[in-house]
């Protein structure tokens, strides 16, 4: 399951509000339904989750050509191969496994998810 992003939500619901002012004919109706997706939209906009400072990056590939993980960082790391496995990053370009590889053969890495905790 992906996110929803914020753009994409408002986006669906204008695409909704022009097919719902369709359906009715007098002006009445139609500025009242657009009162109501303005009145969603602006609930949206000030959700806590968009809110800068309670942002969460989202986990993504990043190419070691962009930046490395912080020494001695568990990574989940993808190989120029396309085989991805977890390794430890060990600083100046080296990662350590049960080998040591440097980043001619890891192309990219993405932090460790969140270990689940169960209920």
């Amino acid at each position: 399951m992906g996110y929803l992003r914020k753009e994409m939500v408002i986006n669906a619901l204008k695409e909704d509000m022009e097919d719902t002012k369709k359906c009715y004919e007098g002006y009445q109706e139609k500025e009242l339904i657009e009162f109501c997706y303005n009145c969603m939209e602006h609930v949206i906009d000030r959700l806590p989750q968009y809110y800068p400072e309670n942002a969460v990056e989202e986990s993504r590939w990043i190419p070691c050509s962009e930046r490395l993980p912080e020494n001695a960082m568990n990574v989940i790391a993808q190989f120029s191969s396309g085989t991805v496995t977890e390794l430890r990053y060990a600083g100046n370009g080296i990662f350590k496994g049960i080998y040591d590889y440097s980043t001619k053969v890891i192309i990219a890495w993405m932090p460790l998810p969140e270990p689940y905790k169960g209920e």
